[in-house]
């Protein structure tokens, strides 16, 4: 499946995407790189629950691609950490819309624990041990 895609950009998939919501989150941050997005703002527009959105925009900033607006009340806006991680998520975005299914099949072909431990991020409530 690497072949499919441009140089790097199966690698970052790899690396950087877990799930479909965080790569459809990612690319509506990049769609209007000046708005300052929310976690409620996520949530409606992907239809996810607004603790899931969170974790979603609070990664984004841990692993470059989105920064917290100081004074803002939890609202990211996008911004990569350079250049290159800018053209990835554009090389990303095109080869998403042309080629959904494969981006798609590339995303839920990693190893297993690598997606459960991303599932877990976003378990809801606590379990109870009894």
């Amino acid at each position: 499946m690497h072949g499919e895609f441009p140089s790097g950009l199966s690698i970052f998939i790899e690396q950087h995407i877990e799930s479909v919501p965080q790569l459809e989150a990612l690319l509506l941050l990049r769609k209007e790189p000046e708005r300052q997005w929310g976690a409620g703002e996520i949530a409606k527009a992907l239809y996810l629950p607004e603790d899931a959105a969170g974790s979603l925009l609070a990664e984004f900033a841990r692993r470059g691609f989105a920064i917290l607006v100081p004074a803002s009340s939890g609202r990211y806006k996008y911004h990569p950490r350079d250049s290159a991680t800018d053209q990835l998520i554009e090389q990303l975005a095109a080869v998403y819309q042309e080629r959904r299914v494969a981006v798609i099949s590339l995303i839920y072909s990693k190893p297993l624990h690598r997606v459960q431990t991303f599932a877990d991020a976003f378990r809801f409530g606590k379990e109870n041990p009894q």
